[in-house]
């Protein structure tokens, strides 16, 4: 090449290469203001809006400031549309609730922020961008790890999945405060005496594995979720991982798992908690009628307001065998006999909250109403969660974790120096003075066991002060938001091209509304998505859904070989439920029951109690179920109106044929339903005898 020719081509190379460094750097400097227009943003929000939307896994209208796709998915923020509905509240000083008003500039900063796309604040860099986890290497994980764990533990392993969270795009944080969640929700439903977390088997943390025994769970704990279960999809890889450990659904959403196992029925069930306080004082160890009578290991405190009670409000501290318990009690009014400074000994409550420490030293929640009897939720016109004014109905447990996040509240008694100035008392006043003791004396023990829970909560991962909420009903308000386009594909285990070319093929999901996610902002309800989940797993061909194809549970294998063989093919041991219209042969080959009330008398919940509670239950290999579609048989019971004649019929949802049934007189339900269970087991034996 002549060396003016060659000139001109070094030339022309400079120049693209200025030009291509220059576009670099005019791309690179874009992106830098774009996150710091984001970042301006996020700490406008959290300044002024996260105390009422987001601190403590609580948001007013749902509306949750630090999560960009949120704001995004409630139509909140609109990127790049100035009349979005978070600009309208601002800037009319509609918002912040009660003032004072954003300055002019931070009204400018978000403006120009939602015009300008409201860029993420939590977007990664591009070599920190996320591979999707497929359904199948989810379980793929889950084999690697049971068959690399030890024969004789894999009957007790079960897990716990966010990978639909992190495929969602969640950020680290958020996953960081998720994974807390977890851990703390299976230590609180724990009467083991270590704390131990639940073990990751992936780089990106993203899978679980819990040992059964490290909780005091057994199997038949495992089956009460997956009895309320909702998103259960079998498939060929899923059924290896049945064989190998017993375990009919590969992995339980963690979402999920937090949102319904913190709240009753599955609360009281997984804690084992029983009907009464007086049960569970006998269970953990407290004599509370003698510790009064005595003046000794019990200190009282009486509160003219609080931050729950609507009235004035007494609490009673026990020393127990784990630690405190600590029970409340509230009152209708504050007049007469609900007066509690009329006579400080002598209570007459309406209800009450008992909080206890567990073996592992963290708390578990039992609300009860006057006479003691457990309740799930606590009657608002008597106390009221006042930091939730979208749902203020307090419900045991989830409710309760939030308001004691760090542990005890701190109190200020009003009862003693009340006490100490009356000239003349209707009641025992050194009695009250024993009870009622000082506020040093209350102050201590309230620091001790603040320590003790933080402790145990700090170990758990669910308590840090860098943490801005609690982490289990943060996880419970990701579960329980509207669904995006993101969330919804993450959760079918699919990418989103990949599920609106599945929904958009589909009429069936289309007549059902899934349509809305095909749109832009697209989101969908929660339980819109819950009810039709089924019909989207088999349009999209997702396997099985565990509602339509029910598989009896059995022992868990002897042997890895008795599983799987060499080549990798299942052999077939579980089989699907026959149709067959023989009572006996109903009653023999049934593994799932589900309990219908049809009275007010006798509750469901306590007769699947008594089922469980009896030896047959369990050597018969039976398990209760909450969805009817998974039960073998169906047991309804009644009581004739005007009578205490309790009836019960057992039959079979697929044949409609009465396998069992019975009829007895009892006083109430506490009577009627042990004797209704052992009948009912009775008939199942006699039909399961090897004479028959």
């Amino acid at each position: 090449m002549q060396p003016r020719k060659r000139a001109r081509v070094l030339k022309v190379f400079a120049v693209l290469m200025v030009g291509a460094v220059a576009a670099s750097f005019r791309a690179s400097s874009a992106d830098d203001r774009q996150r710091e227009t984001a970042s301006l943003a996020r700490d406008i929000l959290n300044r002024r809006c996260f105390s009422c939307h987001g601190a403590n896994g609580i948001a007013r209208k749902n509306v949750f400031v630090l999560d960009r796709e949120r704001l995004v998915a409630s139509h909140t923020v609109i990127p790049g549309d100035s009349n979005s509905l978070l600009l309208k509240v601002v800037e009319s000083d509609a918002m912040p609730l009660g003032g004072p008003e954003l300055s002019r500039q931070d009204k400018e900063t978000l403006r120009n922020w939602v015009v300008k796309g409201a860029p993420n604040w939590d977007d990664p860099p591009p070599q920190a961008k996320r591979n999707f986890l497929t359904e199948p290497a989810i379980l793929a994980l889950i084999r690697n790890d049971l068959l690399q764990s030890r024969e004789r533990n894999r009957p007790f392993l079960r897990y716990f999945s966010l990978a639909h969270l992190y495929n969602a795009r969640a950020p680290d944080a958020e996953l960081e405060t998720y994974r807390a969640g977890l851990s703390k929700l299976v230590n609180s439903l724990s009467w083991h005496r270590e704390i131990t977390s639940p073990a990751s088997i992936d780089d990106a943390r993203t899978v679980f594995r819990v040992d059964l025994r490290d909780y005091n769970w057994t199997a038949a704990t495992w089956d009460l979720l997956l009895g309320d279960y909702p998103y259960g999809v079998r498939s060929v890889e899923s059924r290896v991982i049945d064989q190998l450990s017993g375990a009919t659904l590969p992995y339980v959403r963690a979402d999920w798992f937090a949102a319904n196992a913190s709240v009753p029925p599955l609360y009281h069930s997984i804690l084992g908690l029983p009907r009464t306080a007086q049960e569970l004082e006998r269970h953990i160890g407290i004599d509370a009628t003698r510790d009064l009578e005595e003046e000794k290991n019990v200190a009282r405190a009486g509160l003219r307001s609080s931050g729950v009670s609507q009235n004035n409000r007494v609490l009673e501290r026990h020393v127990s065998p784990h630690g405190a318990y600590w029970k409340s009690f509230d009152f209708r009014s504050n007049l007469d006999d609900q007066n509690i400074f009329k006579d400080p000994l002598r209570l007459n409550p309406a209800g009450g909250e008992v909080i206890f420490n567990l073996p592992n030293g963290l708390q578990a929640y039992f609300l009860m109403d006057g006479l003691g009897r457990r309740i799930d939720e606590a009657p608002i016109a008597i106390v009221a969660d006042r930091n939730n004014v979208d749902d203020p109905v307090i419900h045991n447990g989830r409710s309760c974790m939030s308001c004691h996040y760090a542990g005890i509240q701190g109190f200020k008694d009003d009862v003693r120096r009340v006490v100490r100035g009356l000239a003349f008392a209707s009641f025992d006043r050194e009695k009250a003075l024993a009870i009622y003791p000082t506020q040093e004396s209350l102050d201590r023990v309230l620091a001790t066991d603040i320590d003790r829970f933080q402790k145990s909560a700090e170990q758990a991962g669910g308590l840090s002060s860098s943490s801005q909420s609690e982490p289990i009903n943060a996880l419970t308000r990701r579960f329980l938001a509207e669904l995006s386009v993101a969330q919804a594909a993450a959760e079918a285990g699919l990418e989103i091209r990949e599920f609106q070319a599945g929904i958009a093929r589909s009429a069936r999901l289309l007549t059902l509304g899934y349509g809305q996610l095909l749109v832009k902002p697209g989101g969908l309800r929660r339980d819109a998505w819950d009810k039709n989940f089924g019909d989207l797993v088999r349009e999209l061909g997702l396997g099985d859904h565990v509602a339509s194809v029910i598989v009896l549970p059995r022992r868990a294998p002897s042997s890895a070989a008795n599983a799987v063989n060499l080549a990798g093919v299942i052999r077939p041991t579980a089989r699907a439920i026959g149709t067959s219209a023989d009572p006996a042969s109903i009653m023999r080959s049934a593994r799932t029951i589900f309990v219908r009330s049809m009275t007010i008398y006798l509750e469901a919940e306590l007769l699947e109690s008594e089922l469980r509670k009896r030896l047959e239950f369990n050597s018969l290999e039976l398990a209760i179920v909450k969805d009817e579609k998974m039960a073998d048989i169906r047991i309804e019971i009644n009581r004739a109106d005007f009578s205490f004649n309790y009836t019960f019929a057992a039959t079979s949802p697929q044949t409609s044929v009465v396998v069992a049934s019975g009829k007895l007189t009892a006083w109430n339900g506490d009577f009627a339903a042990p004797r209704i269970a052992k009948d009912f087991l009775k008939q199942m034996q006699a039909a399961r005898s090897p004479d028959r």
